[in-house]
């Protein structure tokens, strides 16, 4: 309630300058066309990069040192700490980097959306840049209508540049204006009452506009027309920088906790280096008015010195924290450590993030159906009697036929019930929605993710059919029966071993399909054995009709079984394989 009355107090206010003051509206037309500009930028890299963003931050953050380097420049380019961030949390959720790497690429962002103020300062004011603005909004639009991605993708760029320019443009007009009608400069406090004023409204103001590229342009356009003092400016630049983290906090609530923690890590970063850069402002302004000449910065040029000044705390920021980067990871892990995470039930790699990105959302699906199968691996292989301990070697598969097995009390109804079944339903929802965004290639390889899943389930279905005549006829007297039910346990526990042999990087496409071949083959064989000698054990009448019965129902569900443990490795392993190949799709 509370909440509702400030955001339409907020409106009626915003409502009474746009109508009565001619020059607040011309700046906060301008921040508005700024941050649609920010919004089309975003969404045109998405489009245009085709995956490339998602394959470089991957391919480039081996250690922190490259994770810094790649977070600065890919951010520096896109112009969106934002995008880059939604990226990580991507990438931590599915597991293809780990946190040290992922905050140290947030450290480089931290760094590389300073690039915003330099460019405001160097051509927004410099140059008359609405000038550019118009043919770049006009050839956006374009671009925009094309049916390629990647023209779509250029086309929102060249529109997010042409209304970034515009916003700008408006900004500096207003401000001008404003200049003429208020001199608000003259009610700088000043002191240190003064800085710590103006560093809580960038704090402020960051929080309201939720961008502190925006928070950078509106203060460089507001310093340029001399409403506000300099070292107000760089106390607002500050306060910027660390309003940006209640950002990253407010998107990381609804993420999974590696999001969490990205976003502490962004707030310890930006709230330290905000600290030390407030408390040695006047040195850091010394350091800047020295090196400014060196740069070839005028001496009354306060834009690009305070863009100097953003650029240097952060540098600063980068310098004193990243030595101690694993120990804010740690203390990420010990403050945030959600135990529903841990639960079967719970999916691990799934969450809204990686909906926006089809290679994250592929990758993320194709994980949580290996989890999905691991879970239902150890429940089967405790449903015949079967530790997944004692499964890891081939050894101990050898040894299976002569190992006395204590029941395990597996009731896999239940299992699937109130476990399985819920993280299969996450798993169909998550892909039914990233599907959306997705080109037939990859829809198709998601669909057959879903079958992959719809089979797992089917396995455990099965495997509860014949594990009450397994448990009942392994103990039985007639010791025919119980071998041909332990040829069964046998049997389901090889081609699980088997199949786990497969999830190796180490073997590529080629060999993994000659060992699902070789499975197949294998099965065959099998099921022409067991029907000879289940003919055999009739005709000697060494079992009664009834054992038979169970029998071959049972053989034929295990054969199933086998055979869709086989289709299910060739959808979850081949085709792994082949999933880089189509996160690349999206260009062609």
């Amino acid at each position: 309630m509370i909440k509702k009355a400030l955001i339409v107090s907020l409106l009626i206010i915003t409502a009474f300058y746009v109508i009565s003051q001619e020059n607040v509206k011309i700046i906060l037309a301008g921040i508005a066309i700024f941050l649609i500009g920010m919004n089309f930028m975003e969404d045109g890299f998405k489009l245009f990069s085709g995956g490339t963003l998602e394959k470089i931050l991957e391919k480039f953050t081996a250690n922190k040192y490259k994770s810094l380097l790649t977070g600065f420049i890919t951010t520096s380019i896109v112009q969106s700490s934002s995008l880059i961030s939604v990226i990580v949390i991507s990438f931590l959720s599915v597991e293809i980097i780990s946190l040290t790497q992922g905050m140290a690429i947030i450290f480089g962002a931290n760094l590389g959306s300073t690039t915003t103020a330099w460019i405001v300062s160097a051509l927004g004011l410099n140059i008359k840049i609405s000038l550019y603005a118009m043919p770049m909004i006009i050839f956006g639009v374009i671009f925009r209508f094309s049916k390629n991605s990647t023209y779509a993708g250029f086309g929102n760029i060249l529109l997010g540049l042409g209304f970034i320019f515009l916003g700008i443009s408006y900004m500096k007009d207003g401000f001008d204006t404003l200049k003429d009608a208020i001199d608000l400069a003259k009610y700088s406090i000043g002191g240190i009452l003064g800085i710590f004023i103006y560093f809580l409204i960038g704090i402020i103001a960051t929080i309201i506009i939720q961008s502190s590229g925006a928070t950078m342009a509106i203060i460089i356009t507001a310093l340029a027309g001399g409403n506000i003092l300099y070292v107000d400016a760089l106390a607002l630049a500050i306060g910027a920088n660390v309003g940006t983290t209640v950002t990253a906090i407010i998107g990381s609530l609804t993420s999974n906790q590696n999001g969490k923690r990205l976003a502490f890590g962004h707030f310890v970063f930006n709230v330290i280096t905000g600290l030390i850069a407030l408390v040695f402002i006047y040195t850091l302004k010394d350091i800047v008015d020295y090196l400014a000449p060196i740069f070839g910065i005028a001496e009354d040029n306060n834009s690009m010195k305070l863009a100097l000044f953003h650029t240097i705390f952060n540098i600063l920021g980068i310098v004193i924290l990243l030595p101690f980067i694993s120990n804010i990871v740690s203390w990420s892990e010990k403050f945030i450590n959600d135990d529903k995470y841990k639960k079967s039930s719970k999916p691990k790699y799934l969450s809204k993030e990686n909906m926006k990105i089809p290679y994250n959302a592929m990758v993320s699906i194709q994980k949580e159906v290996i989890n999905l199968y691991e879970n239902a691996e150890k429940a089967i292989l405790h449903a015949i009697s079967i530790h997944t301990n004692e499964l890891k070697t081939r050894e101990d598969l050898d040894n299976l036929p002569t190992k006395t097995s204590k029941k395990i009390d597996t009731n896999l109804d239940d299992i699937y019930q109130n476990n399985l079944k819920l993280l299969y339903s996450e798993i169909i929802e998550f892909a039914l929605l990233a599907q959306q965004g997705m080109n037939k290639n990859q829809n198709e390889y998601v669909a057959n993710l879903k079958t992959a899943s719809r089979v797992i389930v089917k396995i455990l279905k099965d495997t509860r059919d014949i594990q009450k005549n397994m448990n009942f006829y392994l103990n039985s007297k007639n010791e025919f029966i119980r071998q041909e039910y332990l040829q069964i346990k046998i049997q389901l526990a090889t081609f699980i071993f088997e199949i786990n042999q497969l999830n190796n990087d180490a073997i590529d496409e080629v060999e993994t399909s000659a060992l699902i071949q070789a499975n197949k083959d294998k099965l065959c064989t099998l099921d022409t054995q067991n029907s000879q000698r289940i003919e055999d054990l009739i005709r000697t009448e060494k079992i009664t009709s009834k054992m038979a019965t169970s029998l071959i129902n049972d053989s034929t569900t295990t054969s199933n079984i086998c055979r869709n443990l086989i289709r299910i490795a060739n959808i979850m392993y081949i085709r792994d394989k082949q999933l880089r190949k189509l996160g690349e799709s999206d260009e062609n």
